[in-house]
């Protein structure tokens, strides 16, 4: 996917091939038959092929190059001012100094901190940056996701649940075969689409925003590493070599191919009839099931040492190989029927265990009632790029006409038998060990978490906007005003801003409990303040969090720089700086209140684990006429319940509701 469109790009050159130690010795073997090309959006990254994609793009009459057009005109993430970061900190702190002598120490921290180590690492910081365009990427990807030894499943993989279709498509929707069909010639138009550069760029208030994710979404997979290195990475393939995708049923996978040999999307027809194969014509016993998804479900430390013996032997690594080629996988859970909120969102987070390849980066799911969803492995991309795709996929789906879908999906368009291939794997008793292992942990560890979705149709962003609020902001004070109402406190609260205004921005923290978020729920639930002055301290609250998500997104929040200071420490330094130890800063960015947004009319469901086995996740979608929350915790571990918290929203979302509503009544009398 190149950048621009005249001439040969010299980054394009074959690059000697050296394979990286965290890599299984499957690449040794293909590294002598393919070689790796860096991405044409010099994100770091690299890709195996024959030839590169500028070769085959020079072949699609259709090519655009408008995707990736904008990427070498994005500023550098930026580097704050050290004064300004720790000025923003002591702010973010003071709703929780119970006393003037709990902030003047840390008054005293952040003075030491300026005076001494601070400037130090705030220059090795800058030198570090000046090479760099985005100085913050490599110790995020590593350090937040791929040194990780939780199970990504449930700790770092989110989902979206796909509303059903309307009724006059139940055809199409209740049919998971059917369904599945449509759900994968879409996918199969977008990356087609992809390969054609002519998805346009995205831009917000006249800025562009990166779009390196959209070059990393298809054909690749996480990696478990070397077991000594304690680390994973990710593999890319492709994207124009591998038309193929990867189907899992009865927790096997098998190869579905997507093009012909002309390398054009295959007919609904010829999709179908490959997935009917998979269904109805396995060729083992019902009774055996499939295990080797399950081993993705280990925490991580444990993967790398099974996937490093699975690896040894050549079928198993072809594979494995094949399904991290392979541009995208679905999932056919035909034995699940969901139909709650609850039962819904859980099979898309974490299914059955079996049933699934969670290294993968992209998983659709359908279940038997045609109940559909997806599941992204977060190591390399946030949401945004995902979401796109899935509302992609559910915008086409609703505008599908019945009669013609099914009557081409039924219709015969090739002599040709495609035959989907069965991967097989070698398991010896070590490994079928190891799969049992994997089986029970995963039960374990899901059985510890709650969920309770709070989806909520009394209002939605238009009456927020109404109001004068920016939804999101809105949305996090009813959080704050529900955790007050449930604990008496506030807790450290999180929330994801992106960075995309910014060569591989991701995100940043908005830190939702202020000063003001304070003051607005201890005035709400004191009986003696008048109701004018509660909404008053309300949208006093929604302004000032709106200020700090705009600072977030400007790559000018607290937590990033902190945590790109930290990575200045050398093992030679003197000492850790006092404000690292401290009780208050320590607690201060530990997240027992989780959010993030990414909203969907074509969506019933989003979310994600808790960060803190001490608190909540909850996960959020603004729509125009309601608000969705996923609340998930560790009841036992926190002594926190999702249905008092799912109590606490509605009341407070109630109370505000009314509150605006009669304000507004007021005024219009006046």
């Amino acid at each position: 996917m190149r950048i621009c469109h005249s001439g040969t790009l010299p980054h394009l050159k074959r690059l000697p091939v050296t394979p990286r130690r965290a890599m299984y010795s499957a690449i040794v073997t293909y590294s002598a038959q393919k070689a790796q090309f860096p991405m044409e959006t010099n994100n770091g990254e690299h890709y195996w092929a024959e030839k590169p994609n500028e070769y085959h793009q020079s072949k699609r009459p259709h090519f655009q190059g408008a995707t990736f057009a904008k990427q070498q005109d994005l500023p550098p993430l930026p580097v704050p001012e050290l004064n300004s970061t720790l000025n923003k900190y002591l702010q973010t702190i003071r709703p929780f100094c119970n006393s003037v002598e709990t902030f003047e120490r840390q008054q005293l921290l952040c003075k030491d901190f300026s005076e001494h180590m601070g400037p130090i690492l705030q220059d090795r910081l800058k030198e570090y940056s000046s090479d760099k365009r985005n100085w913050m990427s490599k110790f995020w990807d590593e350090q937040s996701y791929l040194q990780y030894d939780d199970p990504i499943i449930p700790y770092v993989s989110y989902f979206y649940a796909h509303k059903p279709l309307p009724n006059h498509l139940s055809k199409i929707d209740k049919d998971p075969l059917i369904k599945a069909t449509a759900i994968i010639s879409t996918v199969i138009k977008f990356i087609e689409a992809i390969k054609d550069e002519s998805l346009p760029v995205e831009i917000i208030k006249n800025t562009p925003f990166c779009m390196n994710s959209f070059s990393l979404m298809f054909n690749n997979s996480r990696l478990p590493g070397n077991p000594q290195d304690n680390q994973d990475t990710n593999i890319f393939y492709s994207i124009y070599e591998n038309n193929f995708m990867t189907i899992a049923y009865k927790g096997k996978f098998y190869k579905l191919v997507t093009h012909n040999g002309d390398n054009k999307p295959l007919s609904e027809n010829e999709i179908w009839k490959q997935l009917y194969s998979v269904v109805f014509q396995g060729s083992q016993p019902e009774s055996k099931l499939g295990g080797i998804g399950s081993l993705t479900s280990l925490p991580r430390d444990q993967w790398r040492k099974v996937h490093s013996d699975l690896a040894k032997d050549p079928i198993s690594q072809n594979s494995l190989e094949t399904i991290h080629k392979s541009s995208f996988m679905l999932c056919l859970d035909l034995d699940q029927s969901p139909v709650t909120l609850e039962e819904k969102s859980r099979n898309c987070w974490h299914g059955d265990g079996v049933n699934r390849f969670y290294d993968k980066s992209l998983q659709f799911l359908v279940t038997g009632n045609g109940s559909s969803g997806f599941l992204a492995e977060h190591s390399k991309m946030d949401g945004t790029p995902t979401l796109f795709l899935n509302n992609y996929v559910c915008q086409q789906l609703n505008k599908l006409n019945v009669d013609e879908f099914v009557n081409k999906t039924f219709t015969s368009t090739s002599k040709a038998e495609l035959k989907p291939l069965e991967l097989p794997f070698i398991i010896t008793p070590k490994i079928n060990k190891a799969i049992e292992s994997a089986q029970l942990q995963f039960k374990e560890t899901i059985d510890e978490h709650d969920l309770r979705v709070w989806h909520y149709n009394k209002f939605g962003k238009t009456f927020i906007k109404n109001h004068g609020m920016s939804p999101d902001a809105f949305i996090q004070q009813v959080i704050q005003l529900a955790v007050f109402k449930y604990l008496k406190h506030p807790l450290p609260t999180y929330e994801a801003a992106s960075t995309r205004k910014y060569f591989k921005g991701r995100t940043e923290t908005v830190r939702s409990v202020s000063t003001a978020s304070l003051e607005f729920v201890s005035k709400w639930q004191n009986g003696e303040v008048s109701m004018a002055e509660k909404i008053q301290a309300l949208k006093h609250s929604a302004k000032e969090h709106s200020h700090y998500l705009k600072s977030a997104s400007d790559g000018k929040g607290v937590d990033r720089h902190f945590f790109g200071l930290k990575n200045m420490m050398k093992p030679d330094d003197d000492h850790v700086p006092p404000l690292f130890k401290d009780p208050l800063f320590i607690y201060s960015s530990t997240w027992l209140i989780s959010t993030s947004q990414l909203s969907s009319e074509h969506f019933d469901g989003y979310g994600w684990s808790q960060v803190n086995n001490n608190g909540f996740g909850l996960a959020y979608m603004l729509n125009n006429d309601w608000l969705h929350i996923n609340v998930v915790n560790k009841p036992a571990k926190s002594g926190l319940d999702v249905n008092r918290l799912h109590y606490y929203l509605s009341e407070a979302a109630d109370e505000i509701y009314e509150a605006l509503e009669n304000e507004k009544k007021i005024k219009a009398k006046l």
